[in-house]
């Protein structure tokens, strides 16, 4: 049997972090609908243009961390990580969204990118859950809620995509006269993700092991 490669869980994080950023930028440019997180900051960033798409995710992100202290009352110093964490994915997803802005947008293409955009999101996210270091805001947000009501990880997420729509299109049609940011790609993708997740999560598994540097850091979403 091959040795397997190890890889460390910060490694790991900070390249599912860039890739999620290219995948969220393909499926903005394909234009199909991208994923019900992303839906709400992507309609907010059209509504009011003077802030971008990049900065309203740490604003959403931090506004959710405000709501989780309020409920639990409680502060973890990971909290901390995770709030530097979604700054910068804030600003790695306006470098890649103006990066990408010239691709050509015929619809084949668009249906290439969102493709792409999935596969890519799919990887991402297999990496940066295995990496096992302090999450994004929003994954924090629903593991510290699903421990504290005491209900499956399933429910919550699913009332927390569900609310992420309907403000999308609520805020779509009243402000922008329009559907933005929700379609049929944000339906597909609400089917998919968890599958496309967990298969290249598997994957993964067989060929590398993700391990932190740091222990503590781990210890610091307790």
């Amino acid at each position: 049997m091959d040795k397997k490669i190890t890889i460390p869980g910060e490694v790991s994080f900070v390249a599912g972090l860039l890739l999620v950023s290219i995948a969220i930028s393909l499926m903005v440019i394909a234009g199909f609908g991208i994923s019900t997180i992303s839906s709400l900051p992507y309609v907010l960033s059209c509504i009011v243009k003077q802030i971008s798409f990049g900065l309203w995710n740490p604003i959403f992100q931090i506004g959710l961390l405000l709501v989780l202290v309020a409920i639990t009352r409680r502060f973890k110093s990971g909290y901390i990580i995770s709030i530097v964490l979604s700054l910068l994915f804030g600003m790695i997803l306006d470098f890649f969204m103006n990066a990408l802005s010239g691709l050509p947008t015929e619809f084949w293409e668009r249906i290439l990118y969102f493709v792409s955009g999935y596969l890519i999101m799919c990887l991402a996210i297999a990496l940066m859950v295995g990496s096992k270091i302090p999450l994004m805001i929003i994954d924090t947000f629903l593991n510290d809620l699903t421990i504290f009501f005491h209900v499956t990880y399933r429910r919550i997420k699913t009332l927390f995509d569900i609310i992420c729509v309907v403000l999308s299109v609520i805020f779509s049609i009243v402000f922008l006269d329009q559907l933005v940011g929700v379609g049929i790609g944000t339906v597909i993708l609400a089917f998919i993700t968890g599958i496309g997740v967990h298969g290249l999560s598997t994957i993964l598994s067989k060929v590398i092991i993700i391990k932190p540097w740091s222990s503590k850091l781990g210890e610091m979403v307790k």
